[in-house]
């Protein structure tokens, strides 16, 4: 059942000619015509009396249709609230994300407050996580987005969810053929890696069981793109995390899932504990939950 379906049964409920709510509604004539018969297929009873004469409800019509009126308007009044609420929504916010974060979800933060919000305007800063919690704390930035946990008595955190990591690999090596892999079978592979300060790389070397000095880790690059390119032609395998993961700019590139356990992250939004947060911070929080929900 679909709102725009409500609206469809109600216009004709009160115009009880189907030409005429049909122009009421923008639409045409087969078109209301068939969505309505979809909706008392899906109710399992007729709503509408067909006859030469015009269209009358049916007493399941009469039941239903105060309950259609009652959805759509309360819907629409929550709607207005919430764009009233939008309204107000302004200010500027720094805000600050790790590299493995910040060029896959910033730029549809960028998108949706350009369209929902566009009084707030964000100041934005990419930063290891070291360097991230320090400006957060010398108040440089409002909000962090960054892996969690986070151990500060002066920073409070919100998780918005976990991400999963993929391998990465050559579509040319071996393993590019396997639906699933295991940390085992890659022990021995050569790895690649992100330099010390990122917090990705220590937990890739975590699952992974290796030492940063192990001979077979024989490249740390300051980006997942340029570990990632370095994959592509066959000089290693590297971990990515899920919302890296984009076949279209890496052709040649197999992006492969671990079995269970899988290695994964907690993404969180991080803030100090002394900062007031307003409905222009909290409205900022709440668009990067759903946005990371979408990415993962």
């Amino acid at each position: 059942m679909e709102l725009q379906q409500l609206r469809y049964i109600v216009a004709l409920s009160q115009e009880r000619n189907f030409l005429r709510a049909a122009k009421r509604a923008h639409i045409t004539q087969p078109t209301l015509s068939h969505q309505i018969k979809k909706l008392e297929e899906e109710i399992g009873t007729p709503l509408f009396e067909r006859s030469s004469h015009g269209v009358r409800l049916t007493p399941a019509g009469e039941k239903f249709i105060p309950y259609a009126i009652s959805t759509i308007d309360t819907l629409e009044r929550g709607l207005s609230e919430l764009q009233e609420e939008t309204k107000n929504i302004s200010g500027k916010i720094a805000i600050g994300a790790i590299p493995t974060i910040s060029p896959y979800l910033i730029p549809d933060i960028l998108i949706k407050l350009k369209k929902e919000a566009p009084l707030l305007s964000l100041e934005l800063y990419e930063e290891t996580t070291s360097t991230l919690l320090e400006s957060l704390k010398a108040g440089k930035i409002d909000i962090g987005i960054l892996s969690l946990p986070i151990h500060d008595p002066g920073i409070v955190s919100r998780s918005v969810g976990k991400e999963e990591f993929l391998l990465a690999v050559s579509k040319k090596h071996p393993l590019s053929k396997k639906k699933q892999v295991t940390s085992k079978i890659i022990k021995e592979e050569k790895l690649l890696i992100l330099q010390e300060g990122h917090c990705f790389s220590d937990q890739a070397l975590e699952f992974c069981k290796r030492l940063r000095q192990d001979t077979q880790i024989i490249f740390q690059g300051s980006s997942l793109t340029s570990v990632m390119k370095l994959a592509s032609v066959g000089e290693g395998l590297t971990l990515v995390p899920k919302m890296a993961v984009n076949e279209k700019e890496n052709p040649n590139l197999a992006f492969i899932p671990f079995s269970k356990p899988k290695p994964s992250r907690e993404i969180g939004i991080v803030w100090r504990v002394t900062a007031p947060l307003g409905p222009s911070h909290r409205y900022l929080m709440d668009t990067i939950s759903s946005l990371f929900e979408d990415l993962t």
